[in-house]
């Protein structure tokens, strides 16, 4: 015992004195929070490219409403150009209207036919499909707008009975707690802490997992393996040094824990998004911390045990890229299971244990699973980390004093059957 502890210190002291741990600690939280908070920033601050687009307009009135409703909607980087119908008519001005577009001198072009108000059509020309964004997003909506209340006007519909059938809803949203009580709900910020715990799973259980695998290779391509195992067995080996790893591991994150709550007392906020830890529930902060040791050890062991089958890293490669898709997988799932968290697909899709880091505790922040289904992945997780820590000792121990040839699929099923 006090041998593993040995290894466990050695690994664990290696890499919380490195710099590249204190950088990461420094920087982590920073560089998550662009790949989660900055994409929503920009997306509400509407930092878009200017947009050009000529317009024909058969009705002569519908382009004036549709620019003073853009500029309502705070559409500044939308500038309108007409292209009138007169000489030539209108089919003239649509053909310099696509020679215009064709020609890049503008970003699309909109026709809207002098019967708009009786037919509702209208056309839309571009050479990007990206276009088609600007066309649904922006254009589709003013013009419904202007249909409906040209409408209401040729019918005489009085302005009382317009305004009351035009009216829009007012959304407050609440949550319900244990006790019954009523909380105001940020559904935006909540999301976010949501998808940023997420994205701390997933990128340290495979930031840690692959940790693990240099390590192995890195001690066994210089031979320092072979001293070790003069004095430790190689399971004692391989659980030291998933143990040391995964306590780092730990370390960074109790860091960054700490640093958030002190800054959520301080009423720090970013971007207008306040650091709120009144979002992490003691169920979130339990599962988060039990997704993340569970998926960490289940991959590490996979890791290690790969990891004594291979000389360098390159030799990893093959294997490295079935067990990345383990965690990546599951992310391009998220959106599936965020809209239906408690449909059959996203439950059987939570309990498998490759997928739960990621997807179950998703559905834990969003829509808290009965707590049944909660500790079945977790026990599901912990039967699976025994069997691979079974199948990974096996590897470690037929492997680690491998050397010469670069390890294939067979030969890797081959030490498994052995």
């Amino acid at each position: 015992m006090n041998k593993v502890l040995t290894i466990i210190r050695k690994e664990y002291l290696e890499r919380v004195r490195s710099k590249s741990f204190l950088i990461g600690t420094l920087l982590g939280p920073a560089l998550m929070s662009m790949f989660v908070v900055l994409p929503v920033l920009l997306s509400n601050t509407g930092a878009e490219n200017a947009r050009t687009v000529g317009v024909v307009d058969g009705t002569g009135t519908v382009m004036a409403r549709l620019e003073a409703g853009l500029a309502g909607q705070g559409r500044g980087n939308m500038t309108l150009v007409p292209y009138r119908a007169d000489g030539g008519g209108l089919e003239a001005a649509v053909d310099a209207l696509k020679k215009a577009v064709k020609d890049e001198e503008l970003d699309a072009g909109l026709v809207i036919p002098p019967d708009f108000i009786a037919t509702g059509q209208a056309t839309f020309f571009s050479q990007s499909v990206s276009a088609m964004v600007m066309r649904d997003e922006v254009f589709r909506p003013q013009l419904d707008r202007i249909l409906r209340e040209e409408r209401f006007t040729r019918a005489a519909v009085p302005d009382s009975l317009f305004n009351y059938l035009a009216a829009s809803t007012s959304w407050s949203s609440f949550t319900i707690n244990a006790e019954g009580e009523q909380q105001k709900q940020n559904e935006e910020a909540t999301f976010i802490a949501a998808i940023a715990l997420i994205m701390i799973i997933y990128i340290m259980v495979l930031m840690y997992g692959n940790h693990t695998l240099t390590a192995v290779i890195e001690e066994k391509s210089s031979r320092m393996v072979e001293v070790l195992l003069a004095s430790v067995s190689p399971g004692n080996l391989m659980l030291g040094k998933v143990l040391g790893i995964g306590m780092a591991g730990l370390t960074q994150f109790g860091v960054w824990a700490v640093a958030f709550f002190v800054m959520s007392e301080q009423g720090v906020a970013v971007g207008g998004f306040s650091l709120d830890v009144h979002f992490l529930t003691p169920v979130i902060l339990i599962s988060f911390v039990m997704f993340f040791l569970l998926g960490f050890f289940l991959y590490a062991t996979l890791y290690a045990g790969i990891g004594a089958m291979c000389n360098t890293v390159q030799d990893s490669q093959q294997f490295h890229g079935p067990l990345t898709m383990g965690l990546a997988l599951p992310m391009l799932l998220l959106s599936l299971v965020l809209r239906a968290p408690d449909s059959t697909v996203s439950v059987v899709l939570s309990l498998v244990p490759l997928f739960s880091p990621v997807l179950m505790f998703m559905r834990v922040c969003v829509e808290t699973p009965p707590l049944w289904q909660i500790l079945t992945s977790w026990v599901l997780m912990a039967v699976s980390i025994w069997l691979a820590a079974r199948l990974a000792g096996k590897l470690f121990r037929m492997g680690i004093l491998m050397y010469g040839g670069s390890p294939t699929w067979a030969g890797l099923v081959r030490v498994l059957r052995s």
